[in-house]
């Protein structure tokens, strides 16, 4: 599929929408024979074989054994984009999701608690489904780039020959390529007030009697961090111990012999045994 870049090449496409029309028909045709549920399995899950059971397990989304009322909406896709298209107000969506469960509920919930279960579906199989196409609940699941490509690319600009420019002048196309030419101008505009550009895409001027803002920035302030020594010990303390361990006697010579070292400085002295070199606090050696 070919984006097209140009609302004016969109604008030059109306005028051959109306060839297709009733051509093309709403999403999920097929069998006119075919009940809802049928049609739907179809066009929105590409099942063509399956029975009640199955159909009642897909669309039990949280698989407890019940269809609720969300539950029905959704096999309907009652809020789906596309339904919600197709009424005005919102008090008129909550009055079709109302009509489209009440009905479903009728036919089935045998015992009116408001649910319907296996058994009951079962029970009334798959023809007592309504069919709510009218309303434009139509039973769209996914969203609407993959809906327009499950319903309308798949079945009409499958070949290279409906891949043409000139191809793509139904009204799904348009509304689509439209779609996408607002999406692109919202992101358009969002990055051009994050880059502080105009709509033109040129930087905008400083307002006038203010600096620019580059020449406001200044640099961050530079910090000097320090950290404290756990032993309290004071810079420079270690030079003062070596320079007193330089005037005392090696290990075992002069009056201190072989005795255990008792101060810093001791434990620098010449020839000391490295047992007592062993580093117990910090700064020890």
């Amino acid at each position: 599929m070919k984006v097209h870049s140009g609302l004016t090449i969109l604008s030059g496409l109306f005028a051959l929408a109306n060839a297709h029309g009733d051509e093309h028909g709403g999403h999920g045709d097929g069998d006119p024979n075919a009940n809802y549920a049928q049609r739907h399995m179809a066009s929105e899950h590409h099942i063509d074989a399956f029975n009640p059971s199955t159909f009642f397990q897909l669309h039990d989304l949280d698989r407890n054994g019940i269809l609720d009322r969300s539950e029905i909406e959704a096999i309907y896709g009652v809020h789906h984009e596309y339904s919600k298209r197709k009424t005005p107000t919102e008090e008129a969506q909550a009055a079709k999701a109302k009509q489209v469960a009440d009905a479903v509920l009728a036919a089935m919930d045998a015992n009116g608690d408001g649910f319907v279960t296996m058994e009951e579906f079962l029970a009334k199989g798959l023809d007592a489904l309504p069919d709510f196409s009218a309303l434009g609940a139509e039973g769209h699941h996914y969203d609407v780039e993959s809906e327009f490509f499950l319903h309308h690319e798949e079945m009409y600009h499958n070949t290279p020959e409906t891949q043409t420019d000139e191809s793509y002048n139904h009204p799904e196309d348009i509304e689509h390529f439209a779609h996408h030419e607002e999406i692109e101008r919202v992101e358009e505009e969002r990055e051009h007030k994050y880059e502080g550009l105009a709509d033109d895409g040129i930087h905008k001027a400083a307002p006038s009697g203010e600096p620019d803002a580059e020449s406001e920035l200044k640099p961050s302030p530079k910090y000097t961090y320090t950290r404290a020594r756990k032993d309290g010990m004071a810079p420079g303390q270690p030079d003062e111990w070596k320079r007193d361990a330089e005037g005392k006697d090696a290990w075992g010579q002069g009056e201190s012999g072989y005795k255990r070292p008792k101060e810093a400085s001791d434990k620098l002295r010449k020839n000391l045994p490295y047992k007592y070199k062993f580093k117990r606090n910090w700064g020890d050696f």
